[in-house]
């Protein structure tokens, strides 16, 4: 999974960044354009357990692939729009991550004048929206004219502006081109093609700091009433102290947590949060080798999971030799699976379950 990390100057995003990749990351960015890329890894606490039972020589865990870009002022998107180069950075991302303020601070004044998350949140929105709105005017010109001067291929012109047509209502309407809904083919042709923002999932992430400060934690409710007037999910991290306890004994860190009225980390609550918007989950392979999670879409089937792996296992399917987590820790091995009739063979139409052991057979 690739998620962009968008946020307005001084919200804390790379602070973010950094609490999420365990990375250093300048948090003075400034005028700097170019962006911070780095990994997640996410935790799973059903490898350990395989690793114990194949005695395996390391241990893989899924990753989400983060970037980190400049600080989105506001007035970017309207008349020119994003710079080439911005859009470059967000075209690959399946998800954005826009980071609003809640924290006060004195020493770190806000660029808006006061801390304000609903205000922020609705800048970023609109910038997002007017950028695409810019995007779709520069292309629906060229469409239409297609149309009329290529007659072999105008059905593709005619499929193009009616699909940017709709997508142009939903921005003039303030509302994302998520809301309509785009196909698959829609994606592929026009909103990766043409660098879409609004069509990517988008998740919010409240930024806080001592949530036991009564304006803290009301500038948070007015942001979670917000986010789901407008369907949006939100997560809340303290970016500057998730980055501080990982410096301490983990046995202290829910301790600090709490000091700061929050229940627990925000990062396991952001990792969590991108699978379910993007319908993401895992299956898992164990062996002497490795013992790994691999992240696949919901409702893929056994060769597509076995192309995760490598394209010539999903070329030469076979069959994927299958056993659930659960059982294969309550028997202890796959031997013992086998035995006690926990162990399946599975043909190309297997959909694959969130916690599936499988070995997949293959020929090329």
């Amino acid at each position: 999974m690739q998620v962009g990390i968008i946020g307005l100057p001084l919200s804390g995003k790379t602070t973010v960044f950094n609490a999420l990749t365990g990375s250093t990351a300048d948090t003075a960015m400034g005028g700097k354009k170019d962006p911070n890329r780095g990994v997640c890894f996410v935790p799973d606490p059903r490898l350990e357990p395989l690793t114990k039972i194949s005695k395996s020589k390391k241990t893989t865990y899924s990753t989400i692939e983060l970037t980190d870009v400049a600080g989105l002022t506001k007035g970017a998107g309207k008349e020119k729009g994003f710079s080439n180069q911005f859009l470059g950075q967000l075209r690959d991302m399946e998800a954005l991550l826009l980071v609003v303020r809640v924290f006060e601070s004195e020493t770190v004044p806000h660029t808006e004048g006061a801390v304000d998350p609903v205000r922020d949140l609705e800048i970023l929105l609109t910038e997002l929206i007017l950028a695409d709105m810019t995007l779709i005017e520069n292309r629906l010109p060229k469409a239409e004219l297609m149309k009329t001067k290529d007659a072999q291929n105008r059905k593709v012109y005619e499929k193009e502006e009616a699909s940017l047509r709709r997508f142009m209502a939903a921005l003039e309407d303030s509302r994302p081109i998520m809301d309509v809904e785009p196909t698959e083919e829609e994606m592929a042709d026009y909103v990766h093609a043409y660098g879409l923002l609004t069509a990517r999932e988008m998740l919010v992430l409240a930024n806080v700091g001592d949530l036991t400060h009564d304006r803290e934690q009301a500038s948070l409710e007015r942001l979670r009433a917000e986010t789901a007037s407008k369907g949006m999910e939100l997560v809340v991290m303290n970016a500057q102290l998730e980055t501080e306890v990982h410096e301490l004994p983990e046995e202290e860190w829910q301790d600090y947590f709490e000091a700061c009225g929050l229940e627990g980390s925000g990062k396991s609550a952001v990792i969590s949060a991108c699978y379910c918007a993007l319908r993401q989950q895992s299956f898992l392979t164990t062996g002497e080798d490795e013992s790994r999670a691999w992240t696949i879409p919901i409702g893929a089937k056994a060769p597509q999971a076995a192309g995760k792996i490598h394209t010539d296992i999903e070329r030469g399917f076979i069959r994927a030799e299958v056993v659930t987590y659960n059982d294969l820790i309550r028997e202890g091995s796959i031997e013992a699976c086998k035995k006690a009739g926990k162990y399946r063979l599975e043909g190309k139409d297997y959909v694959v379950q969130d916690g599936d052991v499988i070995n997949f057979r293959f020929a090329v």
